[in-house]
C-alpha cells in the first residue's frame, strides 16, 4: 500500500510557503516604499535649494543676470563634491554655474519633469531639480537646475533593503516555529479521534468519546457514531435474519428426514412442497437481512398503491378493499424500495387477515421523519396480545403458512434505518404505525 501524504507536512509546506512568499513581497515592498521616501526626501531638499538660489537672482539695468548672493553651501564650492547648480539660458547656453562644476555642465532642458535624473561631471548619477524662471527685464526664461549625487540614498536604500531582509528571514523562522506549534496543535483532535477510533476497533469502547474534540471536528465524531451504530443494527439485524431462517428451516428439514426414514410413497409431492416452502423462507429472509441503504430515495405513495393493488388481489376472495388515497406524491423514504415493500407487505397482509371490509393506508411528514399508519376496521387486540404480537414467534391466527414473524421482520427493518413500530388499537380495528426517515427535501 502507497504511503499516503502526511496532513501535517502539507500544512506545514502550505504555511511556509506562503510566509516566503510573503516575505519576499513585504521585503521588496518596504524597500520601495524605503526608496520613494528617501528620494522624495531629496526631491524636496533640491527643491528649497533651487528656491532659494532663485531668490538670488536679478537682471541689471542693462538686462545682464547676476547673483545677490551666491549659496554659502560649502559643497557647491569643492570640485565634483556631487552638490551643483547652474543657469542657462533658453538655448542651453550656461550663464552661471557653481564652482563644484569646475569647467563641466549639466546637461539640463526646460523640456520633461521638473525632477529628473542626471549624469554628473564624472558620470555620477544625480538627481535633478530643473525650473524655467522669468525675472524683470530680462528678454527670455533662464533655465535653473540644482542637482545633487544620489549615491548616498542608493547606498541607503540598498544599507535598508539587506537589513529588512534580514529581520524578515528572523521573523520567518520564529513564524515557522509558531506554525509548527499550530499545525500541531490544531491536528491534536484529529489524533485524539484516531486514537478513539483505534479503542473502537480493538473493542475497548462501542462508542466515539466527542468531548474535547472541538466544534469543527465532534460533527465528523457524530457521524462516525451514526455510522457504527447502523453498522451495528445491521449486524444484528443480519443475525436475527439467520436464527430466523434457521428457524424457519428446521421444520421442513424434519419433514424431509421423516419422509426419508419412512415408506416414501409420497416424496415427491412432499419434496415439492417443502422445497417451495424453505425458498419462500430463503427469499423472505435474505431479504430482511440485507443492509439498510439511506443513499436511496423511494416514493411513499407509489408504493404504498402498488402494495394496496397487490393485496387486493391476494385477500380479493374475501373482498377486502385496500386503499391508499390523498397521500402526499412529493412524501419520500430515505431508503430501499424493496425495504418499504417488504415492511407495507407485512403490515398490509396482517390488516387483511383480520379486516372485515377495510384496510387504509396514510403517510404524513412528522419530525422530520415518515409516518406511515396502516388501519384496519377488524376486531383489533387485547391489551396484552399488543406487546406480544411483534414478538418473533407470535401468532394469534392459526392460519396455515403463518410463521409469526411478519411483524418482527417489519420492525427489525424499521430498526435498521433507525425508526419504529407501534400498535395500538383504533376502534374498529387495528392501527400499525409505523416511523422511517424522511429524505431531507421534506425536511
Amino acid at each position: 500500500m502507497s504511503r499516503q501524504p502526511s496532513l501535517r507536512r502539507r500544512l506545514l509546506l502550505a504555511g511556509g510557503v506562503g510566509l516566503l512568499l510573503v516575505s519576499l513581497l513585504a521585503s521588496a515592498l518596504l524597500g520601495e516604499l524605503f526608496k520613494r521616501s528617501a528620494r522624495d526626501r531629496l526631491d524636496h531638499e533640491l527643491q528649497q535649494d533651487l528656491l532659494t538660489l532663485v531668490a538670488q537672482m536679478e537682471t541689471t539695468p542693462d538686462g545682464q543676470l547676476q547673483l545677490r548672493q551666491e549659496p554659502n553651501d560649502a559643497r557647491f564650492q569643492r570640485v565634483f563634491s556631487g552638490a551643483y547648480w547652474q543657469i542657462a539660458d533658453g538655448r542651453g547656453k550656461v550663464l552661471l554655474q557653481s564652482r563644484s562644476l569646475w569647467d563641466e555642465s549639466l546637461q539640463a532642458s526646460a523640456a520633461g519633469p521638473a525632477t529628473r535624473n542626471l549624469a554628473g561631471p564624472l558620470q555620477q548619477s544625480l538627481r535633478a531639480h530643473v525650473q524655467t524662471v522669468r525675472l524683470p527685464r530680462a528678454s527670455e526664461p533662464y533655465v535653473v537646475t540644482l542637482a545633487s549625487d544620489r549615491s548616498a540614498l542608493d547606498a541607503d536604500v540598498a544599507a535598508f533593503r539587506k537589513r529588512s531582509a534580514l529581520a524578515l528571514g528572523v521573523l520567518v523562522a520564529v513564524w515557522l516555529a509558531v506554525l509548527a506549534t499550530q499545525v500541531q496543535f490544531g491536528l491534536r483532535p484529529l489524533q485524539r479521534l484516531g486514537a478513539q477510533l483505534e479503542r473502537v476497533r480493538r473493542g475497548q469502547a462501542q462508542r466515539i468519546d466527542t468531548h474535547g474534540l472541538g466544534t469543527e471536528v465532534a460533527p465528523l465524531g457524530e457521524e462516525l457514531n451514526a455510522l457504527l451504530e447502523h453498522q451495528q443494527r445491521m449486524v444484528a439485524r443480519a443475525r436475527t435474519s439467520a436464527e430466523d431462517l434457521a428457524h424457519a428451516l428446521k421444520t421442513p428439514l424434519s419433514v424431509l428426514a421423516a419422509e426419508a426414514d419412512g415408506s416414501g410413497q409420497h416424496w415427491r409431492e412432499t419434496l415439492r412442497e417443502q422445497g417451495t416452502r424453505m425458498r419462500a423462507s430463503i427469499d423472505r429472509y435474505l431479504a430482511a437481512g440485507l443492509a439498510a441503504d439511506h443513499r436511496q430515495r423511494t416514493g411513499v405513495a407509489d408504493v404504498a398503491q402498488a402494495m394496496c393493488r397487490l393485496m387486493a388481489r391476494v385477500h380479493g376472495e374475501r373482498g377486502v378493499v385496500f386503499s391508499a388515497d390523498g397521500m402526499d406524491e412529493a412524501l419520500q423514504f430515505a431508503g430501499a424500495r424493496a425495504d418499504l415493500e417488504e415492511m407495507l407487505g407485512n403490515l398490509l397482509d396482517n390488516a387483511g387477515k383480520w379486516a372485515r371490509q377495510q384496510v387504509t393506508v396514510s403517510a404524513t411528514a412528522e419530525d422530520g421523519q415518515v409516518r406511515i399508519d396502516v388501519r384496519d376496521d377488524g376486531p383489533g387486540l387485547a391489551a396484552d396480545a399488543l406487546a406480544q404480537v411483534t414478538q418473533r414467534g407470535v401468532r394469534l391466527d392459526e392460519r396455515e403458512g403463518s410463521s409469526g414473524l411478519g411483524l418482527a421482520i417489519v420492525g427489525d427493518i424499521a430498526a435498521s434505518y433507525g425508526g419504529r413500530l407501534a400498535l395500538a388499537n383504533a376502534q374498529p380495528g387495528l392501527r400499525a404505525t409505523v416511523w422511517l426517515p424522511a429524505s431531507r427535501a421534506i425536511l
